[in-house]
């Protein structure tokens, strides 16, 4: 209980991207998924909020310590991931959420995308230990 309180703090705490900011941008939902699946599954969650926004909020410790907080909290890469709930919306945007396990071990992450004609943005991301914190972004 401990674990998931502390995790869920710490990326609570941590702004994960803004409207202002330049949002990262995909070729399409398979590379955004191969791109986030493979960070997510190998706990470098600093290179996901680089990569899919939040890095310009946070300093390169803080995002370092938050990576870092991750691996303490998870000493093993997840193995499973499973998409669980999607919001198709209106004009190209969704919402998807993905949980990340090994074991009892889980953290879920939010996705807010948009599907332009060219290309897929993926607005912004939320992490989290609490599936309900999440949930209720549906």
């Amino acid at each position: 209980m401990i674990r998931v309180l502390t995790l869920s703090l710490a990326l609570m705490l941590a702004p994960l991207a803004t409207a202002a900011q330049e949002q990262p941008v995909f070729k399409d939902y398979d590379e955004m998924r191969s791109i986030l699946d493979t960070l997510m599954m190998t706990r470098q969650v600093g290179d996901v909020m680089r990569r899919f926004g939040g890095s310009d909020e946070m300093s390169d410790e803080d995002i370092d310590a938050l990576d870092a907080r991750l691996r303490n909290l998870f000493p093993y890469d997840f193995k499973h991931v499973d998409l669980l709930r999607v919001d198709q919306m209106e004009n190209g945007w969704s919402q998807e959420m993905y949980a990340y396990w090994s074991g009892l071990s889980y953290v879920f992450v939010v996705v807010l995308l948009h599907q332009r004609d060219d290309s897929l943005v993926a607005i912004n991301i939320k992490f989290n230990t609490d599936f309900y914190e999440l949930i209720k972004s549906f």
